[in-house]
């Protein structure tokens, strides 16, 4: 006699070598007929108790959480981080006031930095100051959008 047939208790052999079926049944909406098939589960449809813990975990860590964020560094990293990039910007700053030392600039300037014997910069300075006295001659104060004139 069969045990798979439903005869008796399936033998220790048996379960283990045969995979769980399901039966799906659904009935056409149309014509009222029964459709009834067996199909192969899969571990998403009945996972096993070992696979669900860390999906279980994972939801319970998602529900019990604070609502606010939670630090991403401590107050040490954060102040090495911090001290690093200012370290940085003064270097950076000290690099482009020594350049900018070079640059042209209004003649006024040039006096109170003590460098007014430089030739080129003071040719540069002097078309610099033409340049923004030109400008402030084609453009006169007040004279900006006046939808009126």
């Amino acid at each position: 006699h069969d045990s798979r047939m439903g005869g008796g208790p399936p033998r220790s052999g048996d379960a283990a070598n045969e995979s769980m079926k399901l039966t799906q049944i659904t009935q056409n909406p149309m014509t009222g007929q029964l459709d009834i098939r067996q199909i192969q589960p899969n571990t998403t449809m009945f996972p096993s108790a070992t696979s669900t813990l860390p999906q279980r975990q994972q939801i319970s860590n998602t529900v019990f959480r604070p609502h606010w964020n939670l630090p991403t560094m401590s107050l040490s990293e954060l102040a090495e981080r911090e001290r690093a990039e200012a370290i940085q910007r003064g270097e950076a700053q000290k690099i482009a006031e020594e350049q900018a030392k070079f640059q042209p600039r209004r003649y006024e300037q040039l006096v109170r930095d003590g460098m007014e014997d430089d030739e080129k910069l003071v040719e540069a300075s002097a078309k610099l100051d033409r340049d923004w006295d030109d400008w402030k001659e084609a453009n006169p104060r007040g004279s900006g959008n006046k939808m009126s004139e």
